[in-house]
């Protein structure tokens, strides 16, 4: 694939940007040879989407997709011939409003959430529910037709209890549901599995301090509490001031851990309510890096600092599906032959490749922090250098072809709709959604977004949240009352942030930042970045004061 011109030189320059290919395929063909992935089914979506796809083609291309998402549902729903596919699409996609003047029984029950049902009136409910009584969804829909819905709630039984509280949105579960639950009932509750979204819920959501007693009841042993749900309750445990308490929880959790990440995080809060030297030890022995070892002081880190600058002489970065081949090339390798197979792409167009094959090959046990595509990285800060190296370690592994499950494309992993606007408002001309998987796209691309980011945030970790969740999502985290100043914080608001994949995340961009500061010979203060955390002058203009 022929060398681009500079995106960087392009845009100082406001020259218009032209493309040697484009993403959607046009005929089906171009399917034949290529493996079932992820990767595949983005092209398929794209094909699926364009002019050139026929109903025939799309028929032919159900039996390629590897993952049937919502995306890739409802186009494919567009260009079938069949009718029950089209209706569920159909219903999915309709709004609340457009789904009841329909009156079709079954759209509603498939389009209805519990969470848009909480919106309507009472009297609209309790019709809906008997019009809906041979499905599911009725339940719920009597409950919440209810005038007292929590008492309903209560008196119906398991499924009633877990479809409504589960369901509803964090504001009508503050408004009905913030009562003590009875240790009976929370007993019963806690031998189905479903209790632990339950759990999450609760203990996530600072407002609701009435029901976080009742989850005192839970006993640790309990074999449907997942490790989550322990940790969480060790958390609720501790702020409840029921410290005894919390180390049982904590110790249930530690059993249940899978990761070594999560094994650490219970040790750290070990550490951090006991003051127990034991628990910083374990930390500082542990074989992972991470946000809580970093912050044990763990000293032998195992850190591999790549560099190479040569295009490797064959192997096209760019393309999906080489990654694809090399991926599977992996597989019943031993440590020797992994290391082999690494050294083969030790070039700089190819150092992320060689740096993943590498940690597979230890087990993960050594952490590789390549720097590649240097040449790419424009800005003079190393603030800024630092905060795109951890973001594309955390999003790719830097793998420039990277696809993920919700079709986020390239090194930094821009959603189609961001990328496409990010063109548009810059000014490319021609641009396609194929140019993110160039490193040096990847990092322009990222510049802008971050320009934008940090006029509203200004701490990484509220910036990882805002490049995983959404701008709008770390707003509404921050005004919740989280990284205020506290007992445990800020490390107790980093616990609580509700969203799995961005509580995750931060966490692993944070790390990655401060080993980055300190390659890039920049010496960050680990006090200051936390310290900071709990000062919203320094951090974000949502709760800046005037």
């Amino acid at each position: 694939m022929p060398f681009k011109k500079s995106f960087f030189t392009l845009f100082l320059c406001f020259l218009p940007l032209h493309v040697s290919f484009a993403s959607t395929p046009k005929d089906i063909s171009f399917f034949e040879d290529k493996p079932k992935s992820v990767a595949k089914d983005f092209y398929i979506y794209e094909y699926l989407n364009s002019e050139f796809c026929s109903r025939e083609d799309a028929w032919k291309l159900l039996e390629h997709a590897s993952r049937m998402n919502w995306k890739l549902f409802h186009a494919f729903a567009s260009k079938l011939d069949d009718e029950g596919i089209k209706k569920a699409s159909l219903c999915i996609l309709m709004k609340t409003e457009e789904l009841l003047k329909d009156e079709d029984r079954d759209c509603i029950a498939i389009g209805l959430s519990v969470y848009e049902a909480t919106k309507l009136d009472k009297t609209l409910l309790a019709k809906l529910s008997k019009k809906l009584a041979p499905y599911k969804e009725a339940l719920s829909l009597q409950i919440l037709s209810q005038e007292n819905v929590y008492e309903s709630m209560m008196q119906g039984g398991n499924d009633a209890f877990f479809e409504v509280f589960n369901a509803v949105g964090a504001k009508f579960r503050r408004e009905h549901f913030d009562k003590i639950i009875s240790k009976e009932k929370i007993e019963e509750l806690s031998k189905d599995s479903r209790i632990n979204s339950t759990i999450k819920h609760i203990v996530t959501d600072i407002k609701l301090q009435k029901v976080q007693k009742s989850l005192l009841f839970l006993n640790p042993k309990e074999a449907s509490l997942n490790h989550l749900s322990l940790f969480y309750l060790g958390l609720n445990a501790l702020k409840l001031e029921k410290k005894q308490q919390a180390f049982l929880y904590f110790e249930e959790a530690y059993k249940k851990a899978y990761f070594q990440m999560d094994k650490d995080k219970v040790l750290f809060w070990q550490y951090l309510a006991s003051d127990d030297q034991k628990y910083k030890k374990m930390l500082q022995e542990s074989f992972d890096l991470n946000i809580y070892t970093i912050l044990a002081g763990k000293k032998k880190n195992n850190i591999m600092i790549a560099k190479a600058y040569e295009p490797h002489p064959f192997f096209d970065e760019k393309d999906p599906f080489a990654w694809i081949k090399l991926e599977e090339s992996f597989k019943g390798k031993s440590k020797e032959e992994l290391e082999a197979l690494a050294n083969i792409y030790l070039y700089g167009s190819s150092l992320p490749h060689f740096s993943f094959i590498m940690e597979k090959a230890s087990g993960y046990k050594d952490h590789y922090f390549p720097l590649p595509y240097q040449q790419f990285l424009k800005s003079d800060s190393i603030h800024r250098k630092a905060l795109i190296l951890s973001i594309a370690r955390q999003e790719s592994r830097f793998i420039p072809s990277a696809i993920s499950t919700s079709y986020a494309l390239g090194m930094m992993q821009f959603m189609p709709f961001l990328a496409n606007d990010i063109a548009k408002r810059k000014g490319f001309i021609d641009f396609d959604l194929e140019d993110m998987f160039n490193p040096e796209t990847a990092y322009l691309f990222a510049d802008i977004h971050l320009d934008y980011l940090e006029k509203y945030l200004h701490h990484p970790l509220f910036v990882a949240y805002a490049y995983n969740g959404g701008i709008g999502f770390t707003k509404r985290l921050l005004l919740s009352g989280l990284f205020q100043k506290g007992r445990y914080e800020p490390y107790m608001s980093m616990e609580l942030v509700g969203y799995d994949e961005s509580r995750r995340y931060g966490k692993k961009v944070l790390a990655n930042y401060i080993i980055y500061r300190r390659i890039l010979q920049d010496q960050v203060s680990l006090a200051s970045v936390f310290e900071d955390l709990t000062n919203p002058q320094k951090t974000d203009e949502f709760r800046k004061k005037p």
